[in-house]
């Protein structure tokens, strides 16, 4: 798998790298919300700075910001936090994020360039 995850204490990190498929990032998403730990999650980072390129076609993008949009509905005002450098995987982030948002998400989206950023963010500073 091209990503590795890693749980906090308040959320979940996603450090994507090589090139990364629908299917992966459909993988990490059942991680988030196979675990008990999502109930109380403020916040997904998602790590992309050491990605080469992402195979994410609009109906997969689809297909996962309606998981999400429901999910949102009890999982209220999650932080999503992108993190990348690729103007290409920035397309297909904003593309879901717009999906999501267009779908009426009660979640908040913002795109970094780096980590300390995103967690600055996060952390409502």
């Amino acid at each position: 798998m091209p990503f590795r995850t890693i749980w906090e204490n308040e959320g979940i990190k996603w450090e994507f790298h090589d090139f990364v498929t629908a299917q992966e990032i459909w993988e990490a998403n059942k991680i988030f919300f196979n675990d008990h730990r999502a109930k109380t999650a403020k916040y997904q980072l998602v790590h992309t700075l050491e990605t080469t390129g992402v195979e994410w076609d609009p109906l997969s993008i689809v297909d996962v910001s309606v998981n999400d949009v429901a999910a949102s509905r009890t999982l209220q005002r999650l932080k999503m936090a992108y993190i990348t450098n690729n103007e290409k995987i920035r397309n297909k982030i904003e593309k879901y994020v717009e999906v999501s948002r267009n779908l009426n998400t009660n979640w908040h989206f913002r795109g970094f360039e780096s980590e300390e950023e995103a967690r600055l963010w996060l952390n409502g500073t």
